[in-house]
């Protein structure tokens, strides 16, 4: 029953961890290109006409569009966590499957930042129109696409993470028996 709880808290926690990690990736985002959130990412969450800060409404935009990922790392990673012996090591375990959660997709999304920037040194403007939006007005395309490139590279970072952060739990779990 103690675990049971321990998991619902992890699940709760993990809705809230990604949340707060959103928020934190689009700071980065946003210095990259506050195109991307001026022109796009806004639009997409209902916030143009919001007289909040700019860096503000993009951590909004960050939480929103982040703190679903929660669900599944909260509910596989917790999961995970139940080959653990007692509630108190499965709770401790979990947590730090979390924070690596958190560092891998913050590497993953910055390298997919980097691999943007060095794909987008020529940019054919046809390579993107199909499965990108890019608003006609964009001044500064690469960056607009470099954040893009930071996006949708931590989203498959998170999935992924999602392997590691149970893998790991898995190797806690093998030497703690030794």
């Amino acid at each position: 029953m103690k675990k049971l709880f321990v998991f619902i808290l992890l699940f709760l926690i993990a809705i809230v961890l990604t949340g707060l990690y959103g928020m934190v990736h689009n700071q980065i985002s946003y210095t990259v290109s506050p195109e991307y959130f001026t022109k796009y990412k806004f639009l997409q969450f209902g916030l143009v006409d919001t007289p909040l800060p700019e860096r503000v409404r993009a951590s909004m935009v960050g939480f929103l569009a982040s703190w679903w990922m929660g669900i599944p790392i909260g509910f596989l990673v917790g999961v995970c966590g139940f080959i653990h012996e007692g509630h108190w090591r499965m709770f401790k375990v979990s947590l730090w499957s979390y924070v690596i959660v958190m560092g891998f997709t913050l590497v993953f999304g910055l390298c997919g930042l980097l691999y943007g920037w060095l794909r987008t040194r020529t940019i054919n403007i046809a390579d993107y129109q199909n499965n990108w939006f890019i608003p006609d007005d964009v001044v500064n395309l690469r960056r607009f696409l470099c954040a893009g490139y930071m996006h949708n590279s931590s989203y498959l970072g998170g999935t992924l993470a999602i392997l590691v952060a149970c893998a790991f739990q898995l190797v806690v779990r093998i030497r703690t028996n030794k």
